[in-house]
């Protein structure tokens, strides 16, 4: 049996991120599940189930600005190291301009998404914490696309660890303080909860950035690389047109699971409550 210390250091470097990466996202949804079991007891399965109804606004985002752009990013720099600081600037030029503008339509339009697409005025005022929250996660999403093409996965890893925990302090935090003051606990504490954990993990990335750079500084290099646009974005497009199939049927299913129990019987708070329960407690606990 071939130890890992007999492997290449290209080989050795991909089992050991493999496993840093898997051990961290076990991690992640381990205390995810007790986070989501704290949520249900403050919140209640009703509100869980308006937060999931708003959490998917958040995913159509992540897939157009952050997600599908953090592998191109990856792919790209992994076939050109030289350029690697050039194509990651490039990537996140184009990352956050549409992260900005997404996170302002959001914002601007944040009635019209809650009373005619998600068909439950109760959204308003929480989409527009949540696109606060796109420029943070897209922010990352760069960083670390950028050191997964240099096959260095640790500052990834520990930052998705760090967005978690960090959530749960502040969110457990919030909760008590509000409790103290005698102020009810609503929805709106899951909404700070998410924009908190993606700005602790953009400030994570942002330190490890400069203090573990992934690669060094080529001093002649260019500030943007010319013509890494296209092909960093011919790489992006078919990841981002998948993602967003898969995040507008998950919005989707936000938007009819609760409709459906209405329409069988259920009044808006049981039917929110039952979707609460199943997209909050029972899904996360499965093998999703």
């Amino acid at each position: 049996m071939i130890s890992i210390s007999e492997l290449s250091p290209k080989k050795r470097a991909f089992l050991t991120g493999t496993i840093l990466l898997t051990g961290t996202g076990l991690s992640c949804r381990v205390l995810g599940f007790f986070y989501r079991i704290f949520l249900s007891r403050t919140i209640g399965a009703e509100g869980l189930g308006i937060y999931n109804m708003v959490h998917p606004i958040f995913g159509i985002c992540f897939a157009l600005c952050a997600g599908s752009i953090q592998t191109a990013l990856s792919q790209h720099i992994a076939s050109h190291i030289t350029k690697g600081r050039s194509i990651f600037r490039t990537g996140m030029v184009i990352s956050m301009t549409l992260s900005f503008v997404l996170a302002f339509l959001i914002c601007r339009h944040a009635e019209f998404l809650a009373t005619v697409v998600l068909m439950e005025p109760r959204c308003v005022p929480y989409l527009p914490v949540i696109g606060i929250s796109v420029p943070f996660a897209a922010f990352h999403a760069c960083i670390n696309g950028y050191y997964y093409g240099m096959q260095k996965s640790h500052v990834p890893a520990f930052s998705q660890i760090a967005e978690q925990l960090v959530r749960m302090a502040v969110v457990f935090w919030i909760a008590s303080s509000w409790l103290r003051t005698g102020r009810s606990i609503t929805v709106m504490l899951a909404a700070y909860g998410h924009l908190i954990g993606e700005a602790a993990s953009a400030a994570f990335t942002l330190f490890c950035f400069f203090v573990f750079p992934p690669q060094k500084k080529i001093a002649a290099e260019s500030l943007l690389a010319p013509g890494t646009a296209a092909p960093l974005m011919a790489l992006a497009l078919p990841l981002m047109g998948n993602r967003l199939v898969l995040n507008l049927l998950s919005s989707a299913e936000a938007i009819w699971i609760p409709s459906r129990l209405q329409m069988s019987g259920l009044k808006s708070s049981e039917a929110f409550a039952v979707y609460g329960v199943l997209t909050g407690m029972a899904l996360p606990a499965g093998v999703k």
